[in-house]
C-alpha cells in the first residue's frame, strides 16, 4: 500500500516523497536520461567559464551557471561533478545572498543530496530551517533516513515528527508525503518506545483516521484493531 502511495503522488510532491521513500527502503524511478549527455555538459562548463570571466567568481549571475551545471550533473550520475560546481554555488550564495537566503539553504541541501553522510548531516540541518516546507521537509526527511541508517532511532524519529509537520503544510495532511512519515514513525515508535506507548498510540490513530479519510476503511480497521490489541502503558 505504500508503494502505490508513491506511485500515484503527484509529481509536485514527488520531491519532498523522494528521501522519505528511501527511508522506507522503497524505490522511486528516475526520469530518463536524454541522449548527447557530453555534449550537453560541455554546453554547462562552457555557460559557467563565460560567467566567470564576465562577472568573476563570486557574482550571483556565475553561482546560478554553477547551480545549473551540479545539477544536471547530479542529474546524470556525476557525484563528484556535482559536489564541485554545488560547493561552489553555497559559498557564492553565502556572500552574496546571506547564509539564512531562501535560496542558500536550497543550495545546502542540494549540496548534501551528493555528499558523503558526515559532510551532509550539517548541510541538512541548515537547510531544514528554510521557509519553503518543501525544502525543510525534505531536507528533514533525507536527515531522518541518515540517523536511522546511523542507529539514533530517537534522533530519526524526532526528524521525521518536525517534517510531518512540514509535509502537512505543503501538501495537506492526506497527503501522500503525511502518509509515508506516518507510516515511518509508527514503526520507530514501535521500536523505540514500545507498542502500546501513548505516543506509539497518538500515531497509529493519526495514521488510521488517515486511512479512513483517504477512503481505506480496510486498512484503517486493520491498523484499529493493532492498536486495540493491548493496554497502553
Amino acid at each position: 500500500m505504500v508503494r502505490q502511495a508513491v506511485s500515484l503522488a503527484s509529481p509536485a510532491c514527488r520531491r519532498l516523497i523522494a528521501p522519505i521513500a528511501l527511508a522506507l527502503g522503497l524505490g522511486v524511478p528516475a526520469p530518463t536520461l536524454q541522449p548527447d549527455i557530453a555534449v550537453v555538459r560541455r554546453v554547462f562548463e562552457e555557460a559557467l567559464a563565460c560567467r566567470q570571466r564576465e562577472f568573476g567568481d563570486a557574482d550571483a549571475r556565475t553561482g546560478q551557471a554553477a547551480r545549473d551545471l551540479g545539477l544536471f550533473l547530479r542529474a546524470n550520475g556525476d557525484a563528484a561533478g556535482a559536489r564541485r560546481a554545488l560547493a561552489q554555488v553555497l559559498r557564492i550564495d553565502d556572500s552574496s545572498l546571506g547564509a539564512s537566503a531562501p535560496q542558500t539553504l536550497e543550495d545546502a541541501a542540494a549540496l548534501a543530496s551528493v555528499s558523503a553522510p558526515v559532510a551532509a548531516e550539517p548541510l541538512l540541518r541548515r537547510a531544514a530551517e528554510s521557509p519553503d516546507p518543501l525544502v525543510a521537509g525534505e531536507a528533514l526527511s533525507t536527515l531522518g533516513g541518515l540517523r536511522k541508517s546511523a542507529g539514533d532511532l530517537a534522533g530519526a524519529a524526532a526528524c521525521f515528527r518536525r517534517a510531518l509537520a512540514k509535509a502537512e503544510q505543503a501538501d495537506g495532511r492526506d497527503g501522500t508525503p503525511a502518509e509515508l512519515i506516518l507510516n515511518i514513525l509508527v514503526t520507530l515508535d514501535r521500536q523505540t518506545l514500545g507498542q502500546h506507548h501513548t505516543q506509539t498510540l497518538s500515531d497509529a490513530r493519526r495514521l488510521a483516521d488517515l486511512y479512513r479519510r483517504t477512503g481505506r476503511p480496510r486498512e484503517a480497521a486493520a491498523l484499529e484493531q493493532q492498536i486495540n490489541a493491548g493496554p497502553a502503558h
